[in-house]
């Protein structure tokens, strides 16, 4: 049993002091409890989620990048390149299935970001969607069942009409 009378404890996230009703008991209460050990163990994850978030559209931009700065005649051996890391790369996975990405507006300059880039390729030669492709090719095992399509099968992918309005439609 317990000697409570000379085991008093001081709380350490409240600093009150109280009696244990246990020889392991190290807080005062069980609120005191859950609010040091979520602060210890996950504490506020605002800015760690921030930071990935920013990391995201960052490596977005630079894979933007890579495409548009390679001669055109290479962009696609680029974005073949590209595609060929899905197995192993989370965030790549991440970025080419991420629906903002994909909803975004067109540029002004008329390239696409990468999301509807890799969309368009995975269209043309496999005739699948960007998010279909990485699902299918996750986990490297259904790979073969996509079948790359031949030059004179494929459709061209159709231009958006930007012109239409409400009414038009």
């Amino acid at each position: 049993m317990l000697d409570t009378s000379t085991c008093a404890t001081v709380c350490p996230k409240c600093n009150s002091g109280f009696t244990p009703s246990r020889t392991n008991q190290t807080y005062c209460s069980r609120p005191c409890q859950k609010a040091a050990t979520q602060n210890a163990a996950r504490g506020n994850r605002s800015r760690e989620n921030t930071d990935r978030t920013l990391r995201h559209f960052e490596r977005s931009q630079r894979l933007f990048e890579m495409i548009y700065t390679t001669p055109p005649s290479e962009r696609l051996g680029a974005m073949q390149h590209i595609l060929s890391f899905i197995p192993v790369d989370s965030g790549l996975r991440n970025i080419l299935t991420d629906p903002a990405l994909l909803s975004e507006r067109p540029r002004v300059d008329g390239r696409m970001n990468i999301v509807k880039a890799a969309d368009a390729y995975t269209k043309k030669f496999y005739g699948v969607s960007i998010s279909t492709y990485v699902r299918k090719t996750r986990n490297g095992k259904e790979l073969e069942s996509i079948s790359i399509r031949s030059g004179k099968q494929t459709k061209p992918v159709p231009k958006r009409c930007t012109g239409l309005t409400r009414e038009d439609n």
